[in-house]
Order: C-alpha cells, then sequence, then structure tokens
C-alpha cells in the first residue's frame, strides 16, 4: 500500500551500520496520533488512502541519506545515518513534523493530523537494531502518555514505565501462583496493656522481580484495575486468618485492613465484605477497615454512604495518615468513623520536638472530642511511647511493638506468652 520497507529491511539497514561498524545512526518511531478516529469517521478504505500519503509526504521530508520504512497500521520509521546531538535532532524532526502538518483531504473534507514520534541515538542508546527499536519504542509511548504531539528522546528513567508495564502483567498469575502474601502489624492497647488488635500488610515475593514494595504495586494496581482483584484476596485471606485466630483463642481479636480509594468508593465492597464474613461465619467487630483522607474527601457524599452501611453492618472504620491530607472538621464530625490514625511523621518527633508534641496532643484531643479512639503509627522508641500514654494515645503501633510479621510468628508469641506490656 505505501511500497515503503518494513521492519525486517529498516532492521537491516540499521545493523548494516551499527553491528559491525559502530557508526553512529538516529532511529525514530513516528506515530499518527488518535488515527482511529479517522477509520472511524471516514472508513478503513479512506484511512488507507491517508496512510499511503502519508507516507509519501514522510519519504519527501525524510533526508536523503536515510530510510522511511512502516512498521505497522500507523505507525512509521526513519532510520538517519550521521552524528546527531540530541537538540539538533529534536530540531529537525520538529522541521520535519511541520512540513506533515498541511492537512489531508478525505471525502472532500480537510483533516489536520498531529504527530508523536520516539528517537533513540546509537551508539549511547544502543548498537544494534533490536535495542535501539526498543529504546525508540519506550520514548514513543512515554510521549503519547503525556500529551502526545511531540518528540521525546530515550532515557533511562523510562525503564521506570517499563517495569510498571511488566508487573502489571504479572499480576494476575503472581496471585494464581501465591506470590502473594500478609503479613500483620500488632497494634498495642494502651489501656489494657496487651496486643489484641493488628493490621494486614499485602506483600509480593516475585521470582522475577524480587520483593515489590506495595508502595510500587499498590499505584500500578489502581491503574491498572488491579486493585479490585487484589483487595478481594486481601480480604479472604485476612478473614480466613481471623477465623484461625479464634478457634486457637489468639489475643488478635481484630484485623485492619487498607482498602484503596477506587475500590472503597465503588459499590461492591459491602457486599464483598458481607459475603467474607458470613463464608468465614465471622463477626463484624472481627473487622476494620483503614481508608485514607483523600479517599473521602474527594467524593465525601459517595463516601459518607458507603460508610454509613458498613457501620451498620458493625465493621469498624479507621481514617488512616491523618494529618497529611486535608481535612475537614466539618466533614470529621459528619463521618461516623470509629478511629484516627496518627501519621509516622508526627510522631517521629514527638518526644523532642515541642511543635510535633503539640500537633499530637491537638489531634489526640479532637479525636477524644468526636469519640473517637487514636492509633499512634510508626512508634519506634521508648521515649516515644511514654509521651504518647501520658497524651492519652488509644493505640500504639511500630517497630518498638513488633515489626509485621507472619501468622506464624505471632502464634509463636502467643504461645511464649509475649504479648503482654
Amino acid at each position: 500500500m505505501t511500497r515503503l520497507p518494513n521492519r525486517r529491511s529498516l532492521q537491516k539497514f540499521i545493523n548494516a551500520r551499527t553491528t559491525p561498524l559502530n557508526l553512529p545512526i538516529a532511529v525514530v518511531l513516528i506515530d499518527i496520533d488518535n488515527f482511529s478516529w479517522v477509520n472511524e469517521k471516514y472508513g478503513y478504505e479512506s484511512g488507507n488512502t491517508l496512510i499511503a500519503e502519508f507516507s509519501q509526504r514522510l519519504v519527501f521530508s525524510a533526508p536523503g541519506h536515510s530510510l522511511a520504512a512502516r512498521i505497522e497500521g500507523n505507525r512509521f520509521a526513519l532510520a538517519i545515518p550521521g552524528t546527531y546531538s540530541r537538540q539538533e535532532i529534536y530540531s529537525m524532526l520538529s522541521d520535519q513534523f511541520l512540513s506533515l502538518q498541511n492537512p489531508f483531504h478525505i471525502c472532500g473534507e480537510p483533516v489536520h493530523l498531529t504527530y508523536s514520534a520516539g528517537v533513540a541515538l546509537a551508539p549511547d542508546d544502543g548498537a544494534d537494531s533490536h535495542t535501539l527499536l526498543l529504546h525508540a519504542e519506550r520514548a514513543l509511548d512515554h510521549i503519547k502518555k503525556h500529551g502526545k504531539n511531540d518528540i521525546a528522546l530515550y532515557h533511562a528513567s523510562f525503564h521506570q514505565e517499563d517495569l510498571e508495564r511488566q508487573l502489571a502483567m504479572s499480576f494476575r498469575s503472581a496471585l494464581e501462583q501465591g506470590e502473594f502474601h500478609l503479613s500483620y502489624q500488632p497494634k498495642f492497647n494502651v489501656h489494657t496493656g496487651f496486643i489484641d488488635s493488628a493490621e494486614a500488610l499485602i506483600r509480593w515475593k516475585s521470582p522475577l522481580h524480587g520483593a515489590v514494595s506495595p508502595a510500587v504495586f499498590i499505584p500500578i494496581a489502581e491503574k491498572n484495575g488491579f486493585i479490585f482483584d487484589l483487595t478481594k484476596w486481601t480480604l479472604n485471606e485476612a478473614c480466613r486468618q481471623m477465623k484461625h485466630w479464634e478457634q486457637i483463642e489468639h489475643p488478635i481479636k481484630r484485623v485492619a485492613v487498607n482498602i484503596s480509594a477506587p475500590l472503597f468508593l465503588s459499590d461492591r465492597l459491602p457486599k464483598m465484605i458481607s459475603e467474607f464474613l458470613h463464608y468465614y461465619q465471622l463477626d463484624a467487630r472481627c473487622l476494620e477497615l483503614e481508608i485514607t483522607e483523600t479517599a473521602i474527601m474527594s467524593r465525601f457524599e459517595a463516601a459518607f454512604d458507603i460508610i454509613a452501611d458498613l457501620k451498620k453492618a458493625g465493621i469498624a472504620i479507621s481514617l488512616d495518615d491523618f494529618g497529611t491530607g486535608v481535612s475537614s472538621l466539618t466533614y470529621l464530625k459528619k463521618l461516623p468513623i470509629d478511629t484516627l490514625k496518627i501519621d509516622k511523621s508526627f510522631i517521629d518527633g514527638v518526644h523532642d520536638s515541642f511543635e510535633d508534641k503539640a500537633l499530637v496532643e491537638m489531634i489526640i484531643q479532637l479525636a477524644k472530642l468526636f469519640k473517637l479512639s487514636v492509633v499512634a503509627e510508626g512508634v519506634e522508641k521508648q521515649e516515644q511511647m511514654n509521651v504518647l500514654k501520658k497524651l492519652g494515645c488509644d493505640f500504639i503501633q511500630g517497630y518498638l511493638i513488633s515489626r509485621p510479621e507472619c501468622p506464624d510468628t505471632l502464634e509463636a508469641r502467643y504461645m511464649e506468652k509475649k504479648y503482654g506490656s
């Protein structure tokens, strides 16, 4: 249709200059932005006509010693031999795109198109066609995700985006292969002097990626729609563990599970929780949900209704990382929550900073005003715990009490009577 060389010819052209000779060359991938709109409005035949005309313009505007190729669909490539700085290649391609800006005419109508491009330069970005095309592809994907209609030169930081894609593609198999597990971090009850609850924390140990931090994979799961399945697995596993602890009369009587904003604000959560509690024959008081301020404040009315439904079922609600967002006292007064969790950033200096101590004291007094319990997160020093006790904090959580542990470790501590004050 275009009479342009294909990917294989492009690879031969690049390799002839890189593999044996290590000569510099610029590899450019070009994508017509939103080309599907053309097919949808005018039909595929008109789209093919446009592709053919675009290919002619590309050949005409390309440097005479370069090779223009069609990779697939509306994606093209240029291989431009020669030494170019990053600014030089950017300026050259910018001028080239200007020459492509004239409208196409389809069915008598002018159609204006924009283009995105990713560039890899040999030898800095690769020394063979496979690597250069891969890196140009990463650069193109980067610019397509950040507004289109521009040119991106490959940068090593794009590997992070590639890692995100790899992790997203691994979620399903990781869940099926049992790569996720829960650790539990106990909460010390200041009033009783014993541990009676814990927070479930999801962990991922991948044979391919190693130990992946929740700070990395949770946002990726939210972005890629996997958070529902991941939270469903977490709730099921936490309820299963809670039932086991109930049967052996373990001192942990309640487990808290973190719920991300997208799932919390959906209508699927209450039904899911109800099904798990029924399946494991658990009292709703055995389960607590931890949600962030941002999950609530972004859609307050919806959040209020969901919290109200969960509260009717007897499930406790905890507001996590309190103080780090933009809280509204009016909202706090209206919400039927049970607990505030003070963020670690406030706890770090509570024992040696007048300002931090004053802030924590204010939060605790605020909680008492609204008849809420308070959990201090990230407590690592005895001095911090002493101050928190004096200020009236109800629960202490952090490395001073215990790191997140597997259930077997916590059961062993229970058997050794190590749960006292």
